[in-house]
């Protein structure tokens, strides 16, 4: 074999060489990482998205305001007043009832003795002797004749609404009396025994 014969023989397998060390050493999946990462985000995106939106379906969020109407609503009556140095507490229904009681019990008497009515219901609800509230008060049995005779009103009216709100408010002609009663029908001895305070329009009132 000549020199030259030699060299081109020995450039042959050198570059042949050469050939086989690129194949062997370059990866032939060098874009499989790439392609799992790009996939794994949409997959990722494509399954919170329904989520999100069933969340939202099942728990509709109530504006602040509304919740806040709706708490005032379903309080207001129920909301207790202080009166009289906090001894008597009275709510808006109580209130209301109260002044059907006036309205029955009151009705053709003076606006001084309507507010008379209320305040000597007031004055039981503060006295350790009755009851704690208007409306066991009112339907303590043989307390008051209409609740007694099933004829307690069903409805009031401006002036016995207002002669309540003037006694809730501390007016109280009746000087702290428990009791009224109309001497024309009162058909019990006891309660003539009962010291009495002042008579107002058909009613005479009592401690």
């Amino acid at each position: 074999m000549t020199r030259e014969a030699r060299l081109r023989f020995f450039f042959w397998m050198n570059s042949f060489g050469l050939l086989l060390f690129c194949l062997f050493v370059t990866p032939t999946s060098a874009t499989a990482p790439h392609s799992q990462a790009a996939s794994a985000p949409a997959e990722k995106s494509s399954s919170s998205e329904p989520a999100a939106q069933t969340e939202i379906k099942a728990k509709p969020k109530i504006p602040d305001s509304a919740i806040k109407r709706q708490i005032v609503s379903a309080s207001r009556d129920e909301r207790p007043k202080v009166i009289r140095n906090g001894k008597v507490k009275v709510s808006k229904r109580d209130m209301e009832l109260l002044a059907r009681l006036v309205y029955a019990e009151g009705r053709g008497e003076p606006y001084e003795g309507q507010v008379a009515i209320a305040a000597v219901v007031l004055n039981r609800v503060a006295s350790p002797q009755f009851p704690r509230t208007v409306r066991d008060v009112i339907f303590a049995p043989n307390a008051f004749s209409p609740v007694r005779d099933g004829n307690l009103s069903h409805k009031s009216d401006e002036s016995s609404r207002r002669a309540v709100q003037d006694a809730v408010n501390g007016m109280d002609p009746t000087n702290g009396s428990l009791y009224f009663f109309n001497p024309n029908t009162a058909t019990s001895d006891w309660i003539w025994s009962r010291p009495q305070t002042v008579v107002i329009g058909n009613h005479r009132f009592a401690r």
